[in-house]
């Protein structure tokens, strides 16, 4: 397999990647919505926070590493 073609096929994994965290993300953000709404601050509620911080730094890590993946293809 030529250096391009793992390339793109590493970028297209990162997309499918990517997509997995951004629905945890969605998710997540609907349950703990809910749970505000409802007053219910309890442990569920601020695992779900953490859970969104933790989803949000993953995505930013895929992103910033597929654009960076991205970039380095025109030296390919």
């Amino acid at each position: 397999m030529a250096k391009i073609d793992r390339a793109k096929e590493y970028i297209g994994a990162l997309k499918v990647y990517l997509a997995l965290v951004t629905a945890l993300l969605m998710g997540d953000i609907g349950g703990t919505v809910r749970l505000f709404r409802n007053g219910d601050r309890d442990f569920t509620f601020w695992a779900g926070t953490i859970t969104i911080i933790v989803l949000s730094t993953i995505f930013t890590m895929i992103a910033k590493h597929m654009h960076k993946k991205i970039n380095d293809l025109e030296d390919l």
